[in-house]
């Protein structure tokens, strides 16, 4: 009975570890608070020259501990290359913690990107950038409370493992009129198809981590000088999980500034979430966000309320994101032509 109960219970880790490091990537739902660890080539894409931004996303806490998501970033354009290109670089620092078992994801990425212009104008540009992360998975076997079989069980589990992660991405954009542009972009993500396997070195276990690939994009509508629409969509692939994300923000401008860095606005927004996973698929989520501007710092609150098959466990409760973006300028800006996306 004891060795049945011990083939259960390592059952169990081993389960809970595949399904945690096999799985869908992190992700945030504030897809304009987040660019950077989008795709590395929004990496220096912003109206000024320092960009600051941080995220905090908690989910499922009706489920035992649920997720807590954190994203810390700093982005700039670091060197100029004449009036409109660029090179920027940045900076992601990102912890991940779930369930009794504290699965942490903790991972520090520097970006690097190059903006192109492609016309003399400076209003359509190509961006390209990399991402190199080091990463660290780590699991607390010490939260299990079963019988005396996890000293022998930890005999072949580790609780840590680290790996270095290489990502790219592109990005497109077109400024077609003031406070008017349009953007695309398209990231690969763990290309150097890291290993995650808790499994100790002689046990001889691999586990991939899964590609991933990312194709956004939005705009920003300005139909008067009140109000304006910015309509994004996310789509991502990776292993057998798909996902989409199509929304907008509708932005009404109360502060009519001359300077569109320095203007403040109130945004309302609502997006749809929908899942693909083998041969099942529908609405996860309808994501309700409220938003500030106030000068060159934005505010956005959402909430994720579930709408799948999960409503009778979770009641609808997906879980609250707040994010806060500050932007810099320094002098060195007026020697640039880059009218960026606002995101």
């Amino acid at each position: 009975m004891k060795r049945v109960l011990q083939l259960i219970f390592f059952l169990s880790i081993n389960l809970s570890i595949v399904v945690s490091v096999e799985g869908q990537d992190i992700h945030f739902s504030h897809i304009h608070s987040s660019p950077t660890f989008l795709n590395p080539a929004m990496t220096g894409l912003f109206n000024g020259d320092v960009r600051f931004m941080a995220n905090y996303k908690s989910q499922w806490q009706n489920f035992t501990k649920g997720y807590r998501t954190m994203m810390a970033a700093a982005d700039m354009k670091m060197i100029h290359l004449g009036k409109r290109d660029f090179i920027g670089a940045g900076l992601n620092v990102f912890s991940d913690k779930a369930g009794d078992l504290d699965f942490s994801i903790n991972s520090c990425q520097l970006n690097l990107s190059i903006v192109k212009a492609l016309d003399y104008r400076g209003d359509q540009f190509l961006s390209f950038g990399i991402s190199n992360a080091i990463v660290n998975n780590k699991v607390s076997y010490e939260n299990l409370k079963v019988f005396d079989a996890t000293p022998e069980i930890q005999g072949q589990l580790g609780d840590r493992v680290s790996y270095w992660d290489f990502s790219a991405g592109l990005g497109w954009f077109y400024a077609f009129k003031r406070d008017n542009f349009v953007y695309l972009g398209a990231s690969y993500f763990h290309l150097n198809n890291p290993q995650l396997s808790f499994y100790q070195k002689e046990y001889g276990s691999e586990l991939p981590l899964y590609r991933k690939v990312i194709l956004h994009g939005g705009a920003d509508i300005n139909p008067r000088g009140d109000f304006s629409l910015k309509p994004t969509f996310i789509f991502m692939d990776q292993g057998p999980h798909k996902e989409i994300t199509i929304g907008s923000f509708v932005k009404y401008n109360y502060d009519k500034k001359a300077n569109k860095l320095k203007g403040s606005g109130v945004y309302l927004g609502t997006w749809l979430r929908w899942y693909v996973e083998n041969d099942v698929r529908g609405i996860d989520a309808v994501v309700l966000a409220l938003r500030f501007d106030f000068d060159q710092i934005h505010m956005t609150f959402s909430f994720d309320a579930n709408i799948s098959k999960l409503t009778a466990a979770s009641n609808g409760a997906g879980g609250p994101e707040f994010s806060i973006v500050k932007i810099l300028e320094t002098p060195y800006r007026a020697k640039q032509k880059v009218s960026c996306p606002a995101f």
